[in-house]
């Protein structure tokens, strides 16, 4: 179809179709450099791992081996400090008991050194004669992603049939410490290794604007097809019309096929999409990059998330959540090593009623003075007076002593001393701690280095060697302690190891005397119900109620307790122990039950106390999350007293909040006690009152169901806080599930510092890991990682605030400026015949993107605040106030989108107005068409540029550069290609014609000042009479900055209920006063602070004062004002 009316106009369409194509092959061809790059880079990692080299033993010598060609059942030999290649069976090493030690942070993140220990039947294959003759059948489990676990057996000539665990299993990705070679054999290599089984990808997440993000680009998309077929409507219209009319048009020349009036509005639909295809922004996800980019750098480089003593910053683990951060309204925190520090200190126990170590809570002496534990209080009180004297408490918080347990232990009667005896045995004994020193080097006990793999259990052993019960030693089969300078050994016969389903340890040794014991520590509530029951323990409900009161206290409690086993009830059961150990098919569910069968009719031997100290600054960050609107819950597997003492000490729970309590036993139970919770909420007496939900591991069970857990939702979120005690780590993250899935819009936050918490970081929204002790898996599984709890207030609070503004501005700007430039083209349909033909060049509709209007928006996005750093953490309350999710709701898209419809045709009809459609050159010849779109796309640099201006907050040089660096280039540009005949033929000269019109200037202002009028308009009228919150932020720093400039002449003093101090409020000077507000209006930091001004006054009428956050509103009878004076608000 020929409807050009010139060849510049044909050769104009084909190059507008090409230079369409260009940007968007740019874009895709660098993206797909970009990853072929990266996986060239993964190419290159991957044939350095594989041709690393090993020993491996190969025609009867120890060969060097690339990884490569290590195959099953090779025998390998990895000496210190090399990685090990494969999954490798323990045989020997260089210890004579078979003992080495690997680091697996590569596998699970923990810096401490794991000791593994070979078989005493397999240490004799530590040469090559005695490998090459042995001959034994291995079997063990299917390749796994079970880092933690191993099933498997070997069986040998003879039929003697051994069972293998992960004790005797080395993990490729480990790397051997501590000992100069190990001999093992290979189990599982390549794609079938622990390491390679556990490397798949982290769950992919994606931002809630991102996600909403989609549904607009459609709509634009559906509008570009809207404005398609309207072109191609009105070409075929207009064809029709004017097919006999215009007869220079040349239609009777086309053939038949292009005369069909579909045919025709085919491609006119085709063709205004062609052109108008700017109008999806397909730049916009390149600048989003680069934005997010820059923001998680800004995060990583805060020095005020960065944690000096343990030279750890920051980190952004990804860029795609930046703004997501700034709309989270539910967190879920662990506790130990999460809101605590997650070192240990022992500091008192309970042994057969009676307590040892200090005591200093209120509530304890109130509790004994009711007449249970007096000798105990007069000892505290013999304490006392002896650390006045200073005979004692120098070292209090390096060592537990406590010299009246040491006297009970020599001194008292025979059951006490016994007891004391039992309890700090299985101390010594009931562990899987391992010393690191060589005990011929040290001099003192007390430099013995333990390495533990619970900070509970190293302060266990510690403290049982303060008082005289050293463990000194651990071999395969005994350990050795020392016992107020007395070595014993104790064979190991067994050891029933702790995991979060069991919540306990035993181990089964043998004394020196030949007797038999079974020791065992766990968690209260496990070791009660093993207790025996045929006879009544007396002192069973004293200790639990010592229990209930350490935990009152925040300290963390384990229960001991024992049991003498005969040989003949021992061999029974261990016969049934290796029988399940040997299985490789459902050997857990075995031993389990195996160890049932053994761990009963216990006897109570008492209770510890371990403090875990608050991290700094938790109370604080509580606060100021809780008043950001954020709900938070604390999932821990801690007993309830703890949690609930923990959530007094951080603030999370206030005196005058009503805890409702759930820890019911059974269905039935459960439902009564949510019956009752239901009753407490709905009470209209309790109404206004706060409330938290304290729930139990078990009673958690019935919420989670099916059935129940709407309700329990429907509960929790109405209170204030959520605690749940006594949870497993899958519990945890079903609790994450429950909260997304199920309350709309909302965005939850996990965070944690063991691999406990891995599950429910990965399942939340955001997941936050903190660099403790417990090694760094949960950091390696999270989103962003910081050092302490205290950094996260100020990771939500500051940077997820902006970000979230930076970002959805970014978009919303993006999608204006495409759509106030592509919506011309529909407009210049009517004058072009509806002939598609653009009313720009071509270049110009691909560089708009990229010259003319990226940078500005990209520095917003990168550096814009519209309030200081300081003020967002003073007043959390801005995080989720002036309904900040609204910033990106549909309302606020269509508002840009409608505007960008009305600048463009504004900047379409005024010069048509003022100019007319035949512009005259100054030799009085008609220009072409292209003087009036570049005037045109003049003015849209001008307006969009200005908008970027308008809609800035905080100016920096940067702004300024890249505003009116914009606008500049543009004419310099512009002058470049129309004064060189050669670059492009078509506009030669325009530019000098269009900017030679005097009508153009004129028009040039009364486009920029209609467009933009609107806006001034608003933004004047919204932060006068209609504020938010961050409008009177901003009021509050710019009178900060005045006071700073005048060199604090006028001072800004913090009010006191004192006449005084509020006369003096009255009587002050340049005070900030509000006007014409409505009376319904809610002072700040209790709602949405009402507008202001900057007024300067001698005095104040009225007296009637009101107070929140050291803010003092004072009102006028008939004109309102509003004085804001606090010198927390200027310092």
């Amino acid at each position: 179809m020929k409807r050009d009316r010139s060849p510049e106009i044909n050769s104009q369409k084909t190059k507008t179709f090409l230079e369409k194509i260009v940007p968007l092959t740019v874009v895709l061809s660098i993206t797909a450099i970009r990853e072929a790059y990266e996986d060239y880079q993964r190419h290159k990692s991957d044939n350095k791992t594989n041709n690393r080299e090993v020993l491996v033993l190969r025609n009867g010598e120890w060969l060097p081996t690339a990884w490569k060609d290590v195959h099953v059942s090779d025998f390998v030999k990895v000496r210190e400090n090399e990685f090990l290649p494969v999954d490798l069976l323990l045989l020997s090493s260089n210890d004579e008991r078979g003992i080495c030690y690997i680091d697996t942070r590569n596998l699970d993140g923990e810096t401490n050194l794991k000791i593994r220990q070979a078989l005493p039947e397999t240490l004799e294959f530590s040469n090559i004669d005695n490998l090459q003759k042995i001959n034994a059948q291995f079997a063990c489990e299917l390749p796994n992603n079970n880092i933690s676990g191993f099933d498997g057996n070997i069986t040998f000539e003879k039929g003697v049939k051994l069972s293998l665990n992960q004790n005797q299993l080395l993990l490729r990705g480990s790397t051997l410490k501590n000992s100069k070679w190990v001999i093992g054999f290979t189990v599982f290599t390549g794609k079938d290794t622990k390491l390679i089984q556990n490397s798949k990808d982290a769950p992919s997440k994606r931002s809630s604007v991102e996600i909403q993000l989609n549904p607009r680009l459609i709509t634009l998309f559906i509008f570009l097809m809207f404005m398609g077929i309207v072109g191609g409507t009105m070409t075929t219209l207009w064809e029709r019309k004017w097919q006999n009319k215009a007869w220079y048009m040349g239609f009777e020349k086309q053939s038949k096929l292009a005369q069909n009036v579909f045919v025709s509005g085919i491609i006119g639909f085709l063709s205004f999409v062609i052109v108008s295809n700017v109008i999806v922004p397909i730049s916009l996800y390149v600048s989003l990059e680069i934005v997010k980019f820059s923001q998680s750098w800004f995060i990583e480089k805060d020095l005020k998330m960065y944690h000096k003593k343990t030279d750890t910053p920051a980190k952004a683990r990804t860029s795609n959540l930046t703004e997501e951060i700034g709309c989270v309204d539910h967190i879920f925190s662990d506790k130990t090593g999460t809101l605590t520090c997650n070192i240990m200190n022992f500091q008192k126990c309970s042994i057969n009623g009676e307590i040892y170590g200090s005591y200093q809570n209120k509530h304890a002496n109130n509790y004994y003075n009711k007449g249970k534990g007096k000798k105990y209080m007069e000892r505290e009180k013999e304490k006392e007076k002896e650390k006045k004297r200073g005979k004692e408490g120098k070292n209090i918080k390096k060592k537990f002593k406590d010299k009246n347990l040491l006297r009970d232990l020599h001194e008292s009667e025979e059951i006490q001393s016994n007891n004391i005896h039992d309890f700090l045995l299985t101390m010594s004994l009931c562990h899987t701690v391992i010393v690191q020193n060589d005990l011929d080097e040290i001099e003192n006990y007390s430099e013995i280095q333990y390495q533990a793999s619970s900070p509970d259990e190293e302060a266990l052993v510690k403290a049982a060697r303060d008082l005289g019960y050293t463990f000194l030693e651990r071999t395969p089969k005994s350990i050795t302690i020392d016992i107020e300078g007395k070595k014993m050994i104790y064979e190991v016969l067994n050891i029933l190891e702790f995991n979060s389903a069991r919540k306990r340890m035993s181990v089964i040794v043998k004394d020196p005397e030949g007797q038999i014991i079974l020791l065992m520590k766990g968690a209260d509530d496990t070791i009660y119900e093993r207790l025996y029951k045929e006879i009544t323990q007396i002192n069973s409900d004293i200790t639990h109620n010592h229990i209930e009161l350490f935990a009152s206290e925040g300290l963390r409690t384990l229960c001991f307790a024992k049991k003498n086993l005969n040989d003949e009830e021992y061999l029974e059961w261990n016969k049934i122990f290796h029988e399940a150990n040997t299985l490789t098919v459902d050997r857990k569910k075995n031993v389990e039950k195996a160890c049932e069968q053994i761990e009963n009719n216990l006897f109570l031997i008492g209770a510890s106390a371990i403090e875990d100290k608050l991290q700094k600054g938790v109370p604080k960050a509580i606060s100021s999350l809780s008043q950001a609107g954020i709900k938070i819950w604390v999932l821990t597997g801690d007993k309830r007293g703890t949690a609930i003492n923990i959530g007094f000490a951080c603030s999370l729970l206030t005196k005058g909040m009503h805890l409702i309590n759930i820890k019911s036993e059974s269905l039935d139970e459960y439902l009564i006690e949510m019956e009752n919770a239901n009753e407490i909420i709905f009470n209209q007496n309790n109404k206004n009152k706060p409330r938290a939900l304290i729930i139990s591991g078990k009673a958690l069970r019935f919420a989670l169901t099916e059935d129940q857990k709407i309700s329990f939702l429907n509960l929790a979120q109405r209170c204030q806080a959520v605690i749940c005690c006594r949870v497993s780590p899958i519990q945890k993250s079903q609790v994450v599930m429950l909260v997304k899935e199920n309350v709309k819009e909302s965005i939850t936050l996990a965070i944690g510092d063991g691999a406990n918490d891995v599950s429910m970081i990965q399942a939340a929204h955001v997941g936050v890991g903190i660099s403790g002790n417990e090694g760094m898996q949960a950091v390696n599984s999270s989103d962003y990682s910081i050092a302490q709890f205290r950094f996260l207030s100020r990771l939500l609070l500051v940077h997820g605030r902006w970000c979230y503004k930076r970002v959805t501005k970014v978009i919303l700007y993006s999608f204006y400026k495409n759509v106030a430039l592509s919506f011309m083209q529909i407009l210049f349909g009517y004058f072009s015949g509806w002939s598609a033909q653009t009313l720009f060049p071509a270049f110009l509709m691909s560089t708009y993107n990229l010259f003319f209007t990226s940078l500005p928006i990209l520095i917003v996005g990168i550096f814009d605040q519209d309030i200081s750093d300081e003020s967002e953490e003073k007043y959390p309350q801005l995080y989720s106030g002036d309904n900040q999710k609204d910033e990106f709701s549909f309302k606020s898209y269509w508002v840009w989108i409608i505007e960008g419809l009305y600048h463009a045709c504004v900047m379409f009809f005024i010069p048509l107005l003022v100019m007319g459609t035949n512009i005259a050159r100054s030799d009085g010849k008609p220009t072409s068409f292209w003087v009036y779109g570049l005037i045109i796309y003049t003015f849209v640099v001008f307006v969009v540029n200005l908008k970027v201006a308008i809609e800035t907050t905080y100016w920096t040089w940067m702004h300024h550069f890249t505003i009116w660096g914009s606008i500049i280039f543009w004419f310099l540009l512009i002058f470049l290609i129309c004064n060189s005949f050669k670059m492009n033929s078509y506009l030669y000269a325009v530019a000098n014609e269009a900017f030679a019109q005097p009508h153009f200037w004129i028009s040039l202002l009364l486009v920029v000042f209609i467009c933009l009028l609107p806006d001034i308009t608003w933004k004047y009228i919204r932060r006068n009479y209609f504020p938010k919150d961050f409008h009177i932020i901003q009021e509050i720093e710019k009178k900060r900055a005045k006071q700073e400039k005048k060199k604090n002449k006028f001072r800004f003093k913090q009010s006191e209920s004192s006449n005084d101090e509020k006369d003096h409020l009255l009587n002050s000077k340049n005070h900030i006063t509000y006007t014409n507000v409505p009376t319904k209006k809610k002072n700040y930091l209790q709602g949405t602070l009402s507008d202001i001004k900057i007024d300067s006054e001698d005095s104040m009428l009225g007296s009637n004062f009101s107070s929140s956050s050291n803010i003092i509103l004072v009102k006028k009878e008939k004109k309102k004002s509003i004085r804001i004076d606090s010198s927390d608000s200027f310092h």
